[in-house]
């Protein structure tokens, strides 16, 4: 699975995209991601307009989706090893 979820919208990403974050290595623009969302690869816009540094978009999967999304993220602090598949069965059907 190639995409990364936004843990605040749910909104997904491509994963490569961590790479092109300006000022930070791969894992810390993933660290970022866990925490800021989908606004990591908009920093530099979010501070010249200064709006909040935290994903503020309507959210676009349930409530349980965004649980699970933020439980691959909390698997692991490699963004390749966020295994959303894994994550939704569990907070999904509670089994895997």
């Amino acid at each position: 699975m190639f995409d990364i979820y936004c843990p605040h919208c749910g909104e997904p990403w491509e994963r490569e995209l961590l790479h092109d974050v300006a000022g930070m290595s791969y894992k810390q623009a993933g660290k970022a991601f866990t925490v800021q969302g989908c606004t990591v690869f908009q920093i530099l816009r979010q501070r010249i307009n200064g709006k909040g540094s935290v994903c503020q978009a309507d959210q676009v999967v349930s409530d349980t989706d965004l649980a699970a999304i933020n439980g691959a993220h909390e698997m692991s602090d490699y963004p390749e090893e966020w295994d959303y598949d894994l994550a939704f069965a569990i907070y999904n059907r509670g089994d895997v």
